[in-house]
């Protein structure tokens, strides 16, 4: 049973049991909470005001809440219990619009609920709880939450593709091994990209049509999602500027569009996974760049209220940033800024150009979140 990306219409569509019964996890995860902390959990994370909680529903005196793949780390506070993919667990009847009997929440939106911000919560309920039965002691494996929404100089968030990774040569190496598959040519997969502006189901489609290829859009998409993901570069001075920010005091995160397997591949692949502090990805909150929720629920994970945005993207990084109340840096890559695009406080040509920038101005004035 894997659920695509997508809401409550393919989880339905997907979950057909008759009743009660042992499931195998594949795709996602699952965390479970005992009934009276996963109540409060609830109730904290809707008064974030973002679609944070997805679907949840009953197992035996606990809830569960869907979760990305790979959730596990950093370690879930007791008492909860986290179950990986590939692990059975028992789950209610198929669930019905407006909830079956078993399923506590039902979602129209993403099914997953966001790991970081529930083991934020989870987390900061279990020291409270641990401290009135033993103020001495803090409760193993339990990080205390960082003081919440404090302005620093010294934060920032990298946007993924085209600005921390080489989005050109990995789709240029994906390009040559998907003409040679097809046997058609690198130009044709360059014209296609062109006319499409990397709209990928537009980008299929055409290709598709054009060449008369039986692979459906749908997989091609997959395909491409994983392969371009394999293929993108390790470039060692971005590892190494982004460690020595690190090494100065800078507490850094992702903010990317996309899907979140292949987005973490990308981290992987460019072996710059482990050096930022949290990674929030679109495909797990149900909104996008340039929303400013996702700004928020980004600076919320670092405890901060202000920082620095680098990115590629004018509307999704520049402008949106600009809007969640960030200090914004483009990555122009030698572009022209258009007329009427958003505005940034700092022009570079490289995201080493950008690292720089942070280091000039990490005692400048931060506006204030919005």
């Amino acid at each position: 049973m894997k659920f695509p990306d997508g809401g409550a219409a393919l989880l339905a569509d997907t979950l057909t049991l008759a009743g009660p019964r042992p499931v195998r996890l594949d795709g996602f995860d699952v965390v479970l909470v005992d009934r009276s902390h996963a109540r409060e959990a609830v109730a904290r994370l809707d008064a974030v005001g973002v679609h944070a909680v997805g679907t949840v529903f009953a197992h035996h005196g606990y809830w569960g809440f869907f979760l990305p793949e790979e959730s596990g780390d950093p370690t879930w506070p007791a008492p909860a219990r986290y179950v990986g993919a590939g692990s059975t667990l028992t789950l209610p009847p198929a669930p019905q619009p407006n909830a079956a009997a078993g399923w506590i929440r039902w979602s129209r939106g993403p099914i997953y609920t966001a790991p970081l911000l529930l083991h934020a919560v989870l987390t900061d309920i279990a020291i409270r709880s641990h401290r009135d039965d033993d103020p001495a002691s803090t409760p193993p494996h339990v990080r205390p939450l960082e003081p919440h929404a404090m302005p620093s100089h010294k934060i920032a968030f990298f946007d993924l593709d085209a600005t921390l990774t080489d989005h050109r040569t990995s789709f240029c190496r994906w390009a040559v091994e998907f003409a040679a598959r097809y046997g058609i040519t690198l130009k044709e997969v360059e014209d296609a990209e062109v006319r499409c502006a990397g709209q990928r189901d537009q980008f299929f489609a055409d290709l598709k049509d054009t060449h008369k290829i039986k692979t459906s859009i749908v997989s091609l998409h997959a395909q491409y999602r994983h392969r371009a993901a394999e293929l993108v570069p390790h470039r060692p001075q971005v590892c190494t500027a982004i460690r020595s920010l690190r090494e100065d005091g800078w507490r850094l995160g992702v903010i990317t569009n996309g899907d979140p397997s292949a987005q973490r591949l990308k981290l992987r692949s460019a072996r710059l996974d482990g050096l930022f502090e949290t990674v929030v990805i679109s495909g797990e909150y149900g909104i996008r760049k340039p929303d400013r929720g996702l700004y928020r629920i980004a600076l919320d994970a670092l405890g901060a209220s202000s920082g620095f945005m680098v990115g590629d993207d004018l509307g999704a990084d520049v402008a949106g940033g600009s809007r969640a109340g960030l200090h914004t840096v483009w990555v122009s890559g030698g572009r022209e800024r258009s007329s009427g695009s958003a505005v940034p406080d700092h022009t570079v040509q490289t995201v080493l150009d950008a690292v720089e920038v942070l280091r000039e101005h990490s005692d400048a004035p931060l506006p204030a979140a919005a």
